[in-house]
């Protein structure tokens, strides 16, 4: 490993501050990983409740204030990531061991800011395995869980049998006739996907047509994006009525009566702000 002289102080034991990792997350996500775990002298990185070590030789720079984050990238974490270990290096640097999943078992890789990455070198682009045994096997059978749990999230679903938006939009007479009544709105994530929080699917007889109604929002921001819809299944039309920073408009060209039960249907579920 290559040490950059100005920046050797690193390379010191820094005091563990007062956070900590949670008893669950120390036991699943604590301990050794290392390079290579059947060697004890192998590069390594130790995980303890209150710090993050990474060890090589003599050498080590130490992480205190150690924090856990299972929202590192947000709503869209890549398909292996686990849990993001989160520490100060002097109070000063921040170092992170993002703990990833493959068919083998848990692994940590390091990212930090660039004093910490400089010192670093090639440790900083290494791959630590975990040397836990039973918490790889366990961080395996979850990973083939939660596919499992994605896959069936995507599955389509038997029309007229979804009782929840998310379950809706996987309904292949709904959907293409929704994404019509969208237009230029499809281009916008939560409204396309409406994967964002939401009551479960009613029904309202209006007019003599039965309707399924249904309200979404935009993930961390109901209040201000958020729309409703009905939707007539026997004539595969959506009507609806979206809010976006408090501006209103329609979608799907509902005809002007439809427009009084929309805005009906709009206060009775957003204008409280739910």
């Amino acid at each position: 490993m290559r040490l950059i002289p100005m920046l050797l102080a690193l390379w010191a034991c820094s005091p563990a501050g007062a956070q900590g990792l949670r008893p669950d997350a120390l036991a699943m996500f604590g301990g050794r990983y290392a390079i290579d775990c059947a060697k004890a002298d192998s590069p390594r990185v130790v995980v303890e409740a209150q710090q993050m070590r990474v060890e090589q030789g003599n050498q080590r720079i130490t992480a205190g204030k150690l924090d856990a984050s299972a929202s590192y990238f947000g709503n869209r974490p890549p398909p292996d990531f686990r849990i993001a270990l989160m520490g100060e290096v002097q109070g000063r640097y921040g170092m992170t061991g993002l703990v990833n999943t493959d068919t083998r078992g848990q692994y940590l890789q390091l990212d930090g800011d660039q004093a910490v990455m400089a010192n670093l070198g090639a440790l900083g682009k290494a791959k630590f395995r975990h040397c836990n045994a039973e918490a790889n096997r366990q961080a395996v059978a979850d990973q083939q869980a939660t596919k499992q749990a994605e896959a069936a999230a995507r599955a389509p679903v038997k029309p007229g049998t979804a009782t929840h938006p998310s379950e809706l939009i996987r309904d292949p007479q709904f959907k293409p006739a929704y994404l019509r009544a969208l237009g230029p709105l499809a281009r916008t994530p939560w409204l396309a996907e409406m994967h964002g929080p939401a009551p479960e699917l009613s029904r309202q007889r209006i007019g003599g047509v039965d309707y399924t109604v249904a309200a979404y929002c935009m993930p961390h921001d109901c209040g201000d994006n958020n729309a409703v819809l009905l939707y007539d299944a026997a004539q595969g039309r959506v009507y609806g009525l979206l809010q976006q920073k408090g501006k209103t408009q329609t979608f799907g060209a509902p005809p002007g009566p439809m427009l009084i039960d929309l805005n009906a249907v709009w206060r009775r579920e957003w204008g409280k702000g739910r």
